[in-house]
């Protein structure tokens, strides 16, 4: 199998949302050999994926990627960013690289795909990688986006899980809450401002509410949703297999809503301010509570859950 240097998106959303492109890859014969953020290589170590950091030292980062070309066989590259550093980067790695010819770089690609129309992030980041298939003069094994990002953890991360819960006492009746989205979308904020109005109806129903923030986010889970149980941060991979485990995972349109969808847990996603026709969670069982233009209520969310913990 020809081995493809992927360059992964720089955030963890978009590389749940484009597991399905790298299993096409996978699918018609090419083996994936994946670079990006440091954080991203126990998210998606389950794969089996050949992981090396990006670290954005420009020299260390062009002496890996040349490295890799003389000894991983990594002779094509596929740039899922829509960045003109991402092909760059590339081009003087000497990898020969298919990606869109956005950010006005078509002169940095070998195979310059053309934009695609309004589409979700998941199918763009397919149609991506079944472009390329073809113009490497390849057979995509499949035409139609999977419905489920698949992703799969390692024996390691669903044992951390199971350790995590042991060694701080937590039941397994939980829910597993996301407070906080940070940054803004086109000036607005990202983040649902009623999750500590979830807390005292799920201990109610005798589900524990839990919050596993990221290193720089403890404080702002605090202040968002002071009730609930916030445990210390954990890897994304162990975090991946937490999800896997909750009765329920409830959050704003983040890289937490995408993690769940890609283990496939039960999980409503809450939108206020962006598209979920673009980056809704990828899963046929989610829910989706809201429009760019207004969040829910919390009657509303308090329902869709209560609906998932009968089932």
């Amino acid at each position: 199998m020809a081995t493809v240097l992927c360059r992964l998106p720089n955030h963890v959303g978009d590389c749940c949302m484009c597991l399905p492109a790298l299993r096409l890859l996978q699918a018609s014969g090419y083996t994936p050999a994946l670079v990006g953020k440091r954080w991203a290589e126990d998210l998606v170590a389950g794969m089996g994926w050949r992981f090396d950091p990006i670290e954005g030292h420009v020299s260390d980062d062009l002496n890996r990627i040349r490295y890799l070309v003389k000894n991983a066989g990594a002779a094509k590259g596929l740039v899922f960013p829509n960045s003109f550093a991402s092909a760059l980067l590339f081009k003087i790695g000497r990898v020969a690289t298919a990606g869109l010819k956005t950010d006005c770089r078509f002169f940095l690609l070998d195979k310059a795909i053309p934009e695609p129309g309004t589409m979700h992030e998941v199918e763009r980041f397919f149609y991506v990688a079944h472009e390329a298939i073809k113009a490497w003069g390849g057979t995509p094994a499949f035409d139609k986006v999977p419905s489920r990002l698949g992703l799969l953890s390692l024996k390691r991360h669903e044992a951390a899980a199971k350790n995590i819960f042991e060694a701080l006492g937590l039941p397994e009746n939980f829910a597993l809450l996301a407070p906080v989205a940070r940054g803004k979308h086109k000036g607005k904020v990202k983040s649902w401002s009623h999750f500590n109005d979830l807390v005292a109806p799920l201990r109610e129903a005798g589900i524990e509410p839990l919050v596993f923030p990221s290193v720089r986010e403890e404080e702002l889970c605090r202040a968002a949703c002071p009730d609930a149980r916030i445990l210390p941060p954990t890897s994304l991979g162990n975090f991946a297999a937490i999800a896997r485990r909750a009765r329920v995972v409830v959050a704003n349109d983040s890289g937490v809503s995408h993690i769940a969808a890609a283990v496939g847990a039960p999980q409503i996603t809450l939108v206020g301010v962006t598209d979920p026709t673009r980056t809704s969670p990828w899963n046929p069982d989610a829910v989706v509570l809201g429009s760019e233009n207004g969040w829910p209520s919390v009657d509303e969310v308090l329902a869709a859950m209560h609906k998932i913990l009968r089932a």
